[in-house]
């Protein structure tokens, strides 16, 4: 493609117009978790806000605080007799318990997910059976089955095990979720590096797992932080699972608590400011987990769909 031809003036008004789409509605939710109420709420929407605000971001941190504010107002009210309108209408809790039992969650989730993915690759890379395909195929087959099709039987199986409304029944949900694209791109990582390093390991008397840790490892890097992101994203990203399996408060996910905040403990009315502002903190921890390992993601993609 020339430079300053009219194929190069097409393809940059293409990819310019598609990087606005994707991106305006992330700016939308930015400026809008910043403005106030009336200019939030309004026939006349603004592309930024006139008056910043924190307010709705002090509101969903600070719950706790907040939700006591209220009940000292009603205690009054009843009190004296006249009926107070409280300054805030939240039901639900804040999100710092639930923000670290997220975290919690998504930490458990890749460190179980880089060991077993990181095993299971390299074994199906050095293993020399006839039925070393034939495992592969069962490992990556459940990738076709939806993962919403299993909650019947996760939930008989975590209860069976004593494991329903904990941390670590979502942390192995989500490990068993990532198990097929998790083993796939480490066996192609793995496959991508020249087998003569290995040999000489074992020759120089290195144990398998010392060739895995000091060998083959520090060269599947961007394989093996392409399986971090994707591990991230599944537990982080999490609803379902985690509206299902977790029934109390203390363990409550991030995304269900900004559910709860979002609508106000009413069905009929939505706290869009609680909701934008939930949001932005919501994937504000994807977004820079994501733009660390950006350029090891984009290799291990890559590397992984090609076998040298």
């Amino acid at each position: 493609m020339r430079r300053y031809s009219s194929d190069w003036y097409w393809y940059y008004a293409i990819n310019y117009t598609l990087v606005i789409i994707i991106i305006f509605p992330i700016y939308w939710t930015l400026i809008s978790s910043f403005k106030k109420p009336s200019e939030l709420i309004t026939s006349e929407p603004t592309f930024y806000p006139h008056d910043l605000t924190l307010q709705y971001y002090d509101q969903i941190w600070n719950f706790d605080r907040l939700k006591r504010l209220q009940d000292t107002e009603s205690e009054d009210s009843e009190s004296s007799g006249v009926e107070i309108e409280s300054k805030f209408r939240l039901d639900g809790e804040g999100v710092k318990r639930p923000f670290m039992n997220s975290a919690i969650v998504s930490a458990g989730t890749i460190i179980l997910t880089i060991i077993v993915c990181t095993l299971g690759g390299y074994s199906l890379t050095v293993l020399n059976t006839p039925l070393k395909n034939f495992f592969f195929l069962l490992v990556i087959l459940p990738i076709l089955i939806p993962g919403i099709s299993l909650i019947i039987p996760l939930y008989k199986l975590l209860k069976d095990l004593g494991l329903t409304n904990t941390h670590l029944g979502l942390i192995l949900i989500h490990t068993c979720g990532m198990l097929p694209l998790g083993i796939f791109m480490m066996r192609n990582a793995f496959n991508s590096i020249p087998s003569s390093l290995r040999e000489v390991a074992m020759l120089e008397g290195s144990s398998e797992l010392k060739i895995i840790t000091s060998v083959m490892l520090p060269l599947a890097i961007p394989g093996l932080l392409t399986v971090m992101v994707f591990a991230m994203y599944v537990s982080w990203n999490d609803y379902i699972y985690a509206f299902i399996f977790i029934n109390s408060p203390e363990n409550t996910m991030l995304n269900i608590s900004l559910m709860k905040i979002a609508l106000g403990g009413s069905q009929f009315e939505m706290k869009w400011g609680s909701l934008t502002a939930g949001s932005i903190v919501s994937f504000l921890p994807i977004i820079i987990f994501y733009t660390f390992l950006q350029q090891y993601f984009v290799r291990g993609v890559t590397g992984s769909a090609v076998k040298e």
